[in-house]
């Protein structure tokens, strides 16, 4: 099916201390934001900022990612799928706005109270998440959240994290709600987890690190006998589980067998970019190797673009297989966290539960980032009491493996198990 593009943004500025948002007239007699066709060799953004400028006289910065829809139109009698962008941008040159474009009747910023009421009455109903949208992921930006809260490591002092989250808490639920609505709005045929109040930070006990961890190896030149050792390693130390790559399940389940040990292997690893068809023939493949868990990589750059549906797809295929077998595997889908924006996060958590994942998870290491207390959090409240968090990547301290269980971590995948519990 071929496929039309299009991008524009909600625009914000301050005026005299309110919130304002621009809106359109369109040629429908409908209220929209800016927005139109990507031109040959633009980019999402590239395409955004010039409707913007184009059609409103606007020149604005962008700031988040509001949400994508995709519908079918006919078009000349041939079936085409639309996929249309809307990104948060803050004007920037104080002009005001003048319609420019021949499809568009009425350029104009209104209060932001004012402009939710007409966008209800005259809006697009697939766009009407999208101002509550923004007003979450302002209130993120405004409260400088992702340097004050999302940066933080999760080494860092008790004290400095806890202060931060009671600042970020109440912005974090709306964040996840404001995404929830954008699935139902957006992808209404995915079967969204009920919501459930979850208080954190969890109380944690003394044995909880050692029962959470995965003794993980998943470096590309590890070797068979590094392997064995591994085993013989979390054997020794009453470990509950390790990781190790799809060639190696079968001597993990060797050395293991009787022990108690499970085996836990990765797919799509380390970046996602297999195709859904290829993902669920690797996850049949280690079901049938004895794997007792798999890990996943979702698709990263569908999700960073916005691409719900892909991410689903792929995220079924794998569940699916797993769930084949006379022994269900559970899934963990890895969302690698530091390569998204917070609502990302939310949102790739969301949709992996939804498909039937019975885990989220962080990182796979091989990324500019691991796990960190404000990412575990988020995916914390989106899956809370239907779905479990993996955290991984970087753990290799007692404290900062507390403090990613006590932010909503319920496993805890390292390279460092043993030595992290010896310091404990």
């Amino acid at each position: 099916m071929r496929i039309e593009r299009a991008a524009g943004g909600v625009v914000v500025r301050q005026k005299g201390g309110v919130r304002e948002v621009l809106l359109i007239d369109d040629a429908y007699g409908k209220v929209s934001f800016p927005k139109g066709h990507l031109e040959p060799g633009e980019s999402w953004e590239q395409a955004a900022l010039r409707e913007v400028h184009e059609e409103t006289g606007v020149v604005a910065r962008i700031v988040g990612d509001v949400g994508r829809v995709e519908y079918r139109i006919e078009r000349d009698g041939e079936p085409v799928r639309k996929q249309v962008r809307l990104y948060l941008m803050v004007a920037e040159d104080g002009s005001e706005p003048v319609h420019q474009a021949e499809e568009v009747n009425g350029a104009y910023f209104l209060r932001w109270e004012e402009a939710i009421r007409l966008h209800e009455e005259r809006g697009y109903a697939n766009w009407q998440f999208a101002l509550d949208k923004a007003e979450a992921l302002l209130d993120w930006r405004e409260a400088r959240l992702d340097e004050a809260w999302r940066a933080l490591e999760s080494d860092a002092p008790w004290d400095e994290l806890l202060a931060a989250w009671r600042a970020a808490e109440a912005r974090a639920f709306k964040l996840v709600e404001a995404c929830r609505q954008e699935l139902a709005n957006v992808f209404p045929q995915l079967q969204l987890p009920q919501p459930r109040r979850l208080s954190l930070p969890r109380d944690v006990g003394a044995d909880a690190v050692r029962s959470a961890v995965e003794s993980t190896l998943l470096r590309p030149e590890a070797s068979e006998v590094d392997v064995e050792n591994l085993c013989l390693e979390a054997m020794r130390g009453d470990l509950p589980m390790v990781c190790v790559s799809p060639r190696h399940v079968p001597t993990a389940k060797r050395v293991l067998a009787g022990s108690g040990v499970r085996v836990c292997t990765v797919i799509g690893f380390p970046h996602g970019t297999q195709t859904a068809h290829a993902m669920r023939q690797e996850a049949l493949e280690a079901v049938a190797m004895g794997a007792d868990e798999i890990d996943m990589v979702g698709p990263i750059g569908a999700l960073a673009e916005g691409d719900v549906w892909t991410y689903a797809h792929a995220v079924r295929a794998v569940v699916e297989a797993a769930s084949a077998a006379l022994r269900p595997v559970p899934v963990k889908v890895i969302l690698e966290t530091s390569a998204l924006a917070a609502d990302g996060v939310v949102k790739g958590a969301l949709v992996s539960v939804a498909c039937g994942a019975g885990f989220v998870k962080t990182s796979t290491g091989f990324h500019k980032a691991g796990a960190r207390p404000a990412d575990v959090a988020l995916m914390a409240l989106a899956v809370a009491g239907v779905a479990r968090v993996k955290a991984s990547g970087g753990i290799r301290t007692p404290r900062a493996a507390m403090h990613l269980l006590r932010f909503g971590a319920d496993r805890l995948g390292t390279s460092s198990a043993l030595k992290l519990l010896e310091d404990a």
